[in-house]
């Protein structure tokens, strides 16, 4: 009987392991899939700086040009 019941148990454990590492594995995607995103945001970004940076220097540009004080 006590093996019939410690049979039982490992056998769950067994179950309960496999859940986890399919769990484990689907956190794993979607880890990647958002550090991806992220990656493609911080492009972005990047992107946006250099973007506002150029139209400062320009705005700075035609500052000087008409004299006008910041």
């Amino acid at each position: 009987m006590a093996e019939n019941v410690d049979n039982l148990v490992l056998e769950q454990f067994c179950l309960i392991r496999s859940d986890l590492a399919r769990i484990e594995s689907r956190f794993d995607e979607k880890i990647d899939d958002l550090s991806g995103k992220m990656d493609d945001q911080m492009a972005i970004l990047i992107g946006l700086e250099k973007y506002i940076h150029d139209i400062d220097g320009r705005v700075e540009g035609l500052e000087a040009a008409i004299g006008a004080k910041s």
